[in-house]
């Protein structure tokens, strides 16, 4: 440390920023590391960006190396490092996000950094092309990167503000967009930079901290951002069979009821709604003569059977048990009777290939229709089930309909 304390005074003021900015990495090193640990699911990404970090860090410590000792080809070895802790960013971004990756682009990215920096570690001429190829080549890189962070925050995790996740990269790659410029345009400036042992001048490199920790914060957001979602997702789904949990339909019920009485108010006529009640007839014999495998399998071939048949705007949530509830926004009594009935047929002719060979299922409906003003979600609800129970009693695999204190019985077709 005293060694070091003696030596830094002697360093320029971007090659102290550029430690510091090399220390900030080597701090974040060990937490990507220990989140790769922890955090299962995010293992792969954790693990790029821990290279990352750990590459940039290195890289640096050679910049400034090479700065103060004018020692060519460890700058040139830092350079190269450079691209390849930016390349293993990129790949993490990829791992997280699910995207497609692009070896040999990057291949030819790192192959293509080594012989400039070779080069330029060999004749001096050579130096501001590689500042410009670099900083290039980082930029493009960076833009890359932001592109494929804004795609997945707005179509994956559906957040409005992908731009504010993309911003952090973007900023960072005009600023070393406009260095590559400015190398290729006054070579000569660049180089009296490079004779007085800068890289960078101070403001810059004071910018590269803010950005460096500002991008590892966006990474930060991504993970935490997943993981909300996550947690939001369990909360409000069934677990087996991936639909909408009692809870979540609830909440739903109870919106579309507010809606449905707001509407006369402003003089609008109701679009009525109606909800399917739907139950797996002898589920508790397949149960026992099959398994709870089978039973678990059944419950998920029906939820993605009768899914398929709904709209966008319809919402499929497990009730409980072997229950199902559909919510069927702008429908009436009638067209839901018809969808019902479609499903029953639907159920009846797709089996379910199982060990005990191919089963044939069968669902009984009660169709419920909202009734205006003077209905609710609870009575709605109880139509629906009293429909569901006459279905039932009646030989099961058939739909019926909940109609004001009376129930209209329909056999399905």
């Amino acid at each position: 440390m005293e060694t070091l304390a003696l030596r830094l005074p002697s360093l320029t003021p971007s090659g102290v920023a550029l430690l510091l900015l090399a220390l900030q990495y080597a701090v974040l090193a060990p937490a990507w590391m220990v989140a790769a640990l922890v955090l299962p699911g995010e293992r792969r990404a954790a693990g790029w960006w821990a290279a990352h970090a750990v590459g940039s860090a290195l890289a640096l410590l050679l910049i400034v190396f090479g700065m103060h000792a004018e020692h060519p080809p460890a700058r040139a070895l830092g350079n190269v490092l450079a691209v390849a802790a930016t390349l293993a960013l990129q790949r993490g971004v990829w791992s997280f996000t699910g995207q497609r990756r692009w070896p040999v682009p990057q291949g030819l990215i790192l192959a293509a950094s080594v012989v400039v920096s070779v080069l330029a570690a060999l004749d001096g001429a050579w130096v501001p092309a590689r500042i410009a190829w670099v900083a290039g080549v980082w930029a493009a890189l960076y833009f890359w990167t932001a592109a494929d962070v804004w795609r997945h925050v707005r179509q994956s995790l559906h957040l409005r503000w992908g731009l504010l996740f993309a911003a952090p990269m973007l900023l960072a790659g005009l600023m070393l967009a406009a260095r590559s410029l400015r190398a290729l345009q006054s070579p000569e400036t660049v180089m009296a930079e490079v004779l007085q042992n800068t890289v960078l001048s101070l403001g810059s490199s004071l910018t590269g901290m803010v950005s460096a920790l500002v991008i590892q914060m966006m990474l930060v957001a991504l993970v935490v951002s997943r993981m909300v979602s996550r947690l939001e997702r369990l909360s409000r789904h069934d677990p087996l069979t991936g639909l909408l949990n009692r809870r979540a339909i609830d909440g739903l019920l109870q919106q579309e009821e507010h809606r449905a009485r707001r509407l006369p108010a402003s003089g609008k006529s109701v679009v009525p709604f109606s909800v399917l009640m739907i139950d797996i007839d002898h589920f508790k014999r397949l149960n026992d003569s099959c398994g709870h495998a089978v039973g678990d399998r059944a419950l998920q071939h029906l939820a993605a059977v009768m899914g398929a048949q709904l709209r966008d705007i319809d919402h499929l949530a497990r009730w409980g048990g072997e229950e199902f509830l559909a919510l069927l926004p702008g429908t009436s009594g009638a067209d839901a009777l018809a969808l019902a009935e479609r499903l029953c047929g639907r159920v009846r002719s797709l089996p379910l290939a199982s060990e005990a060979g191919r089963l044939t299922l069968t669902a009984s409906v009660g169709v419920a229709e909202w009734h205006g003003q003077r209905d609710s979600t609870a009575d709605l609800l109880r139509r629906a089930d009293a429909a569901l129970y006459l279905a039932k009693h009646d030989g099961r695999d058939q739909a019926r309909r909940g109609h004001g204190p009376a129930l209209e019985v329909v056999q399905a077709a």
